[in-house]
């Protein structure tokens, strides 16, 4: 039964692509060990410019987390890509808002992007705020 427990807990990537769109829709926990390392390993490996990572089913996170969604974001910048998280579940929510990483990090929800494609990132930040 531990073991079970241990699978449900853990990180589960699905990966949508469409055009030029990339979207990880992540289940679980985004936390430091495997979890951070596949979710690195996966959107490095990514081949579209634009990276979405649907966080709405992230049950926690933790600093590595945090930090490996920093780091993904510095990564699209450097290499002329877009990462957008999508859709922060409230836990993930939180804890963005106590580390104060919302500057740091291009958050939009689902709807937004539907109802319009093409907002500018520099809008994205005032669309959350």
């Amino acid at each position: 039964m531990h073991a079970k427990n241990e699978i449900r807990k853990m990180l589960r990537i699905e990966t949508q692509t469409s055009n030029d769109v990339a979207t990880l829709s992540c289940t679980g926990r985004l936390v430091y060990g495997f979890e951070a390392e596949m979710l690195r390993t996966i959107a490095h490996s990514c081949a579209k410019s634009d990276l979405r990572i649907d966080l709405s089913a992230v049950t926690s996170i933790d600093a590595a987390g945090l930090g490996l969604l920093v780091e993904l974001q510095t990564w699209a910048d450097m290499n002329s890509r877009t990462l957008t998280l999508l859709d922060l579940s409230e836990n993930v929510w939180r804890m963005v808002i106590l580390t104060k990483l919302c500057a740091a990090l291009e958050i939009s929800y689902s709807d937004l992007i539907a109802r319009d494609p093409e907002v500018d990132r520099r809008h994205h930040r005032q669309l959350i705020a």
